[in-house]
């Protein structure tokens, strides 16, 4: 899962610098690998997200000669990350895997990714340019873009009209202002709900224009502890200790379905990947939800947020990277197989051609005939292109979710800024900021 259509260079190239620091040595290029000499040529691709299995399927008809197999896995950060480094170092690793942005750095830290640019240098130029730079370092490309995450605001329109809300907030003061009337007419009832982890940090804090990796010289900088982080974490601080939001939740969670079912809380903040998992746990609200852009910190801003993305990459030891980029390329970039992503999955496509797709126009029955995918649009082209993405995500996803637990936002980040900087010094990275 983490991250903007309109995102950009700064991003891109900040993100290929900051990897760049990485990738000396890192991944074999695999030359040996054409081992397949015209042979029929079997692989596995591990990854998480709804409809690939479908798209493997599709792939698999129209290729006889490469079969690909399908291993669903915990997503990343619920432990697929872990399996994927396990079987690389039993030598029983699959050839294909999905990693998210966020992931690629520490993936290539464990020398886990092979560089597939002679396989791949045809067909990068047609992703949008922010997601190959995030998927490359050193100039060296290390996955397919597959997706982006723009974030919107999912609510109800069955319980504002309740609550005599007019229209969804378009500011973080009018939220504040929505979820204290709410309270007022019924304190059982949420109007949102709380982050609970690092990715809902992340994506709340690139709203803010501030990032929490840089890099200067050689060296990298950790900033988590800054202004944006702060702001973010007073505002939802305030908002818990209210008692105005889920202290725990979010959709797909079974916390968040449970109350939701129930009437008892009205919106979630989070990326157009969301959808099929609303759609799919809680069926019964079908027309009762809907989505609208999400909340800016001033009025008349437009300014939105990323949360996920991944690409596809080609593990280290993989003995036909040709074939497997070619795999890559057509989940990504296939029309139909775009299409399954986006109907199955709910993946904004990282393709420009798949920017197009006809599905991103249409309403969507769920949300009430609401054509979904305009917010998404309009979400993606306001993104800041500020965000770097860091070495260690993983341990930053760990801490962080460790550390809401048993403490107040303000507290888990300045713990989350100093473990992050004694992390990258121990995998004798230079680093700065703590």
């Amino acid at each position: 899962m983490f991250k903007l259509i309109s995102t950009s260079r700064t991003v891109a190239g900040a993100a290929a610098v900051s990897l760049a620091l990485l990738a000396t040595g890192c991944s074999g290029s695999g030359t040996d690998a054409d081992a397949s000499q015209g042979k029929p040529v079997s692989m596995e691709f591990w990854g998480w997200a709804p409809g690939y299995d479908k798209i493997t399927a599709e792939w698999n008809a129209a290729h006889p000669d490469i079969k690909v197999t399908f291993k669903q896995i915990p997503s990343g950060a619920k432990g697929g990350y872990d399996q994927m480094t396990n079987a690389l170092t039993a030598g029983k690793a699959p050839c294909l895997a999905q990693v998210t942005y966020n992931d690629i750095p520490s993936m290539l830290v464990k020398n886990a990714l092979m560089d597939i640019t002679p396989y791949a240098s045809g067909d990068t130029g047609k992703y949008l340019d922010w997601t190959v730079a995030a998927s490359s370092a050193g100039g060296k490309v290390y996955g397919i873009p597959v997706d982006t995450g723009p974030m919107a605001l999912f609510y109800r329109t069955d319980l504002f009209k309740k609550f005599g809300i007019s229209k969804p907030p378009a500011t973080w003061e009018e939220y504040a202002a929505d979820a204290a009337k709410v309270q007022a007419a019924d304190p059982s009832v949420a109007f949102g709900t709380a982050p609970q982890d690092a990715y809902d940090m992340a994506g709340l804090t690139w709203q803010t224009g501030t990032s929490w990796f840089g890099t200067k010289g050689d060296s990298w900088q950790v900033s988590i502890d800054n202004p944006g982080t702060r702001k973010v974490a007073t505002f939802w601080q305030g908002l818990k200790d209210k008692k105005q939001v889920m202290n725990n939740g979010n959709a797909w969670d079974p916390n968040f379905d449970k109350a939701s079912e129930a009437g008892k809380v009205m919106t979630f903040v989070n990326a157009a990947w969301a959808v099929p998992g609303v759609k799919g746990d809680l069926k019964d609200l079908s027309g009762k939800w809907a989505v609208a852009p999400m909340p800016t910190w001033a009025a008349g801003d437009l300014t939105s947020s990323n949360s996920g993305g991944s690409a596809t990459s080609v593990l280290t030891g993989c003995k036909t990277p040709k074939e497997a980029e070619r795999f890559a390329a057509f989940l990504s970039g296939n029309p139909d197989a775009v299409s399954t992503g986006i109907s199955v999955g709910g993946l904004y496509p990282a393709s420009k051609a798949g920017l197009d797709n006809p599905l991103l126009s249409q309403g969507d029955p769920y949300f009430g005939g609401q054509k979904i995918y305009e917010v998404f649009k309009q979400s993606a082209a306001h993104i800041p292109t500020t965000w770097v993405v860091g070495p260690t995500f993983g341990q930053v996803e760990a801490d962080y979710s460790d550390a809401i637990g048993t403490g107040t936002y303000a507290q888990a980040t300045t713990t989350v800024q100093q473990k992050t900087v004694d992390k990258i010094k121990s995998l004798g990275l230079s680093v700065t900021g703590g």
